[in-house]
């Protein structure tokens, strides 16, 4: 397994978390005490606003950068005005809810340079298509060393 850390042993316990509490895909339902309708974009965003809590602006301009169109515009932006269906991020940030999923995917990969995992974004792809990240979990002898490794680095 090749989840780094605790941190991103969180994410992936989030993201578990929507899949056992979510509305069935595409469906509206309650999910954190809040009316969610659970598709990709949702899916997409609430991972994203997860991983920028408390470095919003480091991460979604990184974010920006890596995700231009040909004219020049972002799909994650602070300029909304252009988007055909603007979703909130955070700190006035919005993500294109009118892409594809290659397109929400190639975004994603981006968060390697975010010091992310390849195996936590691949887990993230699958999570945002709607696919179980069940099976990707670490094992309890993983964990364990996630968690050993990350108090080794706290040190």
């Amino acid at each position: 397994m090749g989840i780094k850390n605790t941190v991103e042993y969180l994410y992936l316990a989030l993201m578990l978390r929507w899949e056992k509490d979510a509305p069935p895909d595409r469906h509206q339902g309650l999910l954190d005490g809040e009316i969610a309708r659970n598709t990709q974009i949702a899916r997409m965003a609430y991972i994203l606003k997860k991983i920028a809590a408390g470095q919003e602006e480091r991460a979604y301009k990184l974010l920006c950068l890596n995700s231009r169109r040909d004219d020049g515009k972002s799909y994650v932006s602070q300029d909304f005005s252009w988007m055909k269906e603007p979703y909130p991020l955070s700190c006035g940030w919005y993500f294109e809810g009118c892409t594809s999923l290659i397109q929400k995917q190639e975004i994603l990969q981006c968060l390697t340079k975010l010091d992310l995992s390849a195996t936590l974004v691949n887990c993230i792809d699958e999570f945002v298509a709607g696919k179980s990240i069940e099976s990707l979990l670490p094992t309890e002898d993983e964990a364990e060393e996630i968690l050993r490794r990350s108090i080794e680095a706290e040190k």
